[in-house]
């Protein structure tokens, strides 16, 4: 028998082994094995088995070791991840290592002996030994069963420890004894339980007419126990939350598991929170801020099935579901989903997959929904749940475009608020009420520029500017990390001449803070939830939400999915700093973007004195007659999607069309340019894509190597993947080591 094994090696293919009878009864696809990989062991998985060897150009090895019993992939997760690695054109080995969390390895552990030589060389204490080596055999001579590697640096240290240890097996004066310590079978004996969150009848909503029509769709489809996708579109504040919830009931009911997907870390503890406060279950959840033992755990308990729920950012996808009855994705147009290095996938994209593979009902919800998902459901491929109205009974917020062009004519000059939003903070914090202010760009000023000769300091590493932070008194590359002190002289010119360019949400703090002295003021963005001085992201959202806060400033990071009570009034700074980006989806991005902070305003009917409040949006620009921004004041979708995508189907751009991404990087920008016009020589004439570049990056520079691209856009339907690997293969044999190739399909990242 002989197995094919996936191993963490980038080679697009299988590695074919020989099963040795004694390990015949125990080799399953899914199981985890040991396997000799030229001179050492790698541990892999096995993909499936064969009676005749897949690979016939030579002798084939035999597997040392089957390291666990039971396979930890099962035939639906191999399918999801096999699915990845054609779709993406990736290695399955890669794949598959990325999926297995990192705590389930298999330590490699050197225990040496000292062999009938090595005593008598020790014996013989001649001077062809150094005072290591002799220390190294005397230690061994002492101890019968040997010592670890490990022991012995702890003695030695490891300064050229192994080098020498190999030296000694080699001369036969030391034994070398391998083995395997697995991590598969520790268990924490505290399991994360939620036996006080009993569901409480007096915290069950009643539901709205809209609502209870998508439950019962939604109730009707776990039932069936079918494949089913829907398209859950509903303003913010409709209660689309609750809708889940019911769901989960349903589905748990039916004795399945329930997989919630969330875009962002920061929304998963609010979450959990009212999960464990609504079902009397053990969560399990998966998220880059916990350790890797954590994951384990939380990996082992669905493993187990003795978690029924889990939550999670998207690389809960791969958690070892044994029944699994409902994926639900919130806030699916999230572009967090899309895993960007590594296996570029698209989250939400592989919960379709899964959930199919699984005969699972898929829920997709967001207010401002993608426009693939919005194509797939205009064309009947999703099932479309509508919620128009927000739960409470409270309406929309009014949103009011604010012309920064006769603002500025008014206010004091380079201020950040303008005479409009300036009146509207004072009398919504006058009343009572609260103020977020919403600017997505971090730092005090994006950068530094000299008045006189109009030089801009750039980072070293990368072709962008440096970002002032005033707080550190640093210059910040927000790509690399570097930072060197804040200069005052100009280092082109010399003259003391340099000034801040541009809005960042630590000058716009500064600015709030000298115009409202006596406001509690406090600011979100990756700076302040970040490093050791860091707030946290929790505990500011909590006393936002108690009020205890009057005035928030953030980016995008207070923008998504969070309930704010006592919320009266948004300010976005300024509007044009997501929609002239070099990006096709930068108007669809605007659109969601402001609309899902605009949702964050009024969503309770009342103020709960009993006051009628009014809620308001003020959107700051100097582009007030922009279409994009003229539909997300009037929450219109249909009517920005009437706009945007007659656009994408007549330059046959997503969803429309399929395109890839090759990119190249070098440290020599000559020796890229030339790898560039070698790979132009050599692309294949082809009618089924169009082929534009390659091209430099818009970052040209990032972390000292010069970047291009190549794109790839989709001309004949489901032609892209059979050229893109014929380029992919074709790049990769022109470049030279020094060369780095990737592929990126359905790419988000243009920069």
């Amino acid at each position: 028998m002989f197995a094919e094994i996936a191993l963490p090696i980038p080679k697009r293919t299988l590695f074919t082994y020989a099963v040795p009878d004694a390990l015949k009864a125990v080799c399953k696809p899914g199981c985890l094995v040991l396997v000799p990989v030229g001179n050492r062991f790698q541990t892999g998985v096995v993909w499936r088995l064969s009676e005749q060897p897949a690979w016939q150009d030579g002798k084939v090895r035999a597997l040392k070791n089957v390291l666990n019993p039971e396979p930890l992939l099962d035939e639906g997760l191999r399918h999801l991840l096999d699915w990845m690695a054609r779709y993406y054109l990736k290695p399955l080995g890669t794949v598959v290592a990325g999926a297995l969390p990192k705590y389930l390895r298999y330590d490699r552990q050197r225990r040496y002996t000292i062999t009938e030589e090595g005593r008598a060389v020790l014996a013989a204490s001649n001077d062809s030994i150094t005072d290591k080596t002799g220390e190294i055999l005397s230690r061994l001579s002492k101890r019968k069963k040997g010592l670890t590697e490990q022991t012995l640096s702890k003695h030695l240290g490891k300064t050229g420890l192994k080098s020498l240890l190999t030296k000694l097996e080699k001369k036969d004066w030391i034994h070398c004894e391998e083995s395997w310590k697995a991590n598969l079978s520790e268990r924490d004996s505290k399991i994360d339980s939620t036996s006080s969150g009993v569901i409480h009848d007096s915290e069950i909503l009643r539901l709205t007419d809209e609502q209870y029509r998508a439950v019962g769709a939604l109730q009707e489809a776990i039932s069936a126990g079918e494949y089913r996708p829907f398209l859950l579109e509903g303003v913010t504040g409709s209660g689309k939350t609750e809708v889940y919830f019911r769901a989960i009931e349903t589905c748990l009911e039916k004795g399945r598991q329930v997989l919630f997907l969330v875009p962002e870390i920061g929304l998963t503890t609010h979450l959990v929170e009212r999960f464990r406060k609504r079902f009397h279950e053990v969560l399990a959840v998966f998220h880059s801020g916990l350790s890797d033992r954590q994951r384990f755990e939380a990996w082992q308990r669905v493993r187990a099935n003795e978690s029924r729920i889990v939550v999670g950012a998207r690389s809960a996808l791969f958690a070892p579901f044994s029944n699994l009855g409902l994926i639900v994705v919130d806030e699916e147009h999230d572009s967090a989903y899309k895993q960007e290095g590594g296996v570029p996938y698209q989250g939400r994209d592989m919960a379709v997959v899964r959930a199919h593979r699984a005969n699972a009902t898929l829920i997709l919800g967001s207010a401002t929904p993608s426009l693939e998902s919005m194509l797939n459901a205009d064309n009947g491929r999703y099932t479309r749940l509508k919620l128009m109205q927000r739960a409470t009974g409270a309406k929309l917020p009014e949103v009011i475009l604010i012309d920064l062009r006769k603002e500025i004519e008014k206010g004091p000059k380079g201020s950040l608020i303008g005479n409009s939003l300036h009146r509207a903070i004072a009398d919504t914090v006058d009343g009572g009420r609260q103020v977020l202010l919403f600017l997505n760009r971090r730092g005090f000023a994006p950068s530094l520029i000299c008045s006189r000769c109009g030089s801009v300091i750039q980072c070293p590493n990368c072709s962008v500017a440096l970002t002032y932070h005033k707080a550190k008194a640093r210059l910040v590359c927000h790509h690399c990390d570097h930072w060197h002190k804040a200069e005052e002289v100009c280092p082109t010119c010399g003259q003391l001449s340099m000034v801040h360019f541009g809005p960042g949400t630590e000058r716009l703090e500064e600015e709030v803070g000298r115009l409202f002295p006596e406001m509690r003021i406090a600011r979100l963005d990756r700076d302040t939830v970040s490093g050791r001085q860091g707030v946290d992201l929790e505990s500011v959202l909590n006393r936002f939400r108690d009020r205890e806060i009057d005035l928030l400033i953030g980016t995008q990071m207070a923008a998504k999915g969070f309930h704010f009570p006592g919320l009266s009034l948004v300010g976005v700074i300024m509007a044009e700093t997501t929609l002239f980006q070099p990006d096709f989806r930068a108007a669809e991005r605007t659109f969601q973007l402001i609309t899902q902070v605009a949702g964050r305003a009024g969503r309770e009917k009342d103020d709960p004195g009993g006051l009628m409040v009014k809620n308001q949006v003020l959107v700051q620009t100097y582009d007030p007659e922009n279409p994009v921004l003229q539909a997300a004041i009037n929450h219109d979708m249909r009517g920005f999607l009437n706009g945007e995508m007659p656009i994408r189907e007549e330059v046959e751009y997503p969803p429309f069309n399929r395109i890839a991404l090759l990119r190249f990087s070098c440290i020599n920008m000559a020796e890229g340019v030339a790898y560039g016009q070698a790979l132009i020589e050599k692309l294949p004439m082809e009618e089924a894509v169009s082929i534009l570049g390659p091209a430099p990056a818009p970052i040209h520079k990032l972390r000292n190597k010069f970047r291009w691209q190549l794109l790839i856009k989709e001309e004949i339907k489901g032609r892209l993947h059979g050229v893109a690997i014929d380029i992919l293969r074709l790049a990769e044999w022109l470049a030279t080591s020094r060369i780095k190739v990737d592929l990126d399909i359905d790419p988000y990242d243009f920069y």
